[in-house]
């Protein structure tokens, strides 16, 4: 039972650290613009999350993230469901089998789910009509600026584990 109990907690804490992501990027950062870009920290959250709990259980937990984020009017909408989902599943997926789970390996990750999602997201609106050619400069700012948030949100994503271990 005390297993069920701390498992419980860990992903109902990883659920608030989710839902602090979200608040630190609509409302704190939400106007701001770094090196005209703003910051993208939900992928990186997802990523570190992931890097913990291995590919099936990281996928549903993006899913679910997916459509919190469809469901809180986000720019791009629904294509977030998927791509949340499949950057979990990817990043988890390479934590069990080929790398070790460290900061480092948090800023490898994170750049790639950071890609997966943003690079889709832009591809979308280019088909839309809605990104310009031009704009591919700024994704890959906007790629370097967002590993900023990563090592704050790594450490609470080990902290988590460790008490859910």
């Amino acid at each position: 039972m005390r297993e069920k109990y701390q498992n419980a907690l860990m992903w109902a804490l990883y659920t608030v650290l989710f839902l602090f992501a979200v608040i630190v990027q609509t409302v704190i950062f939400g106007h701001a613009r770094f090196l005209d870009v703003k910051l993208a920290i939900l992928p990186v959250t997802i990523a570190c999350v992931a890097m913990f709990n291995g590919a099936e259980n990281s996928a549903l937990f993006g899913l679910g993230c997916g459509i919190f984020w469809c469901f809180a009017g986000a720019d791009g909408g629904a294509i977030f469901i998927p791509l949340f989902c499949v950057a979990a599943a990817v990043v988890g997926y390479l934590c069990d089998r080929l790398l070790v789970r460290s900061l480092v390996s948090a800023l490898l990750v994170s750049l790639l789910a950071l890609f997966i999602c943003q690079f889709v997201l832009y591809l979308f609106k280019l088909w839309l009509g809605a990104a310009y050619f031009r704009d591919l400069f700024l994704l890959f700012k906007q790629l370097i600026v967002s590993l900023i948030a990563c090592p704050p949100i790594y450490l609470a994503a080990w902290a988590i584990r460790k008490a859910g271990a």
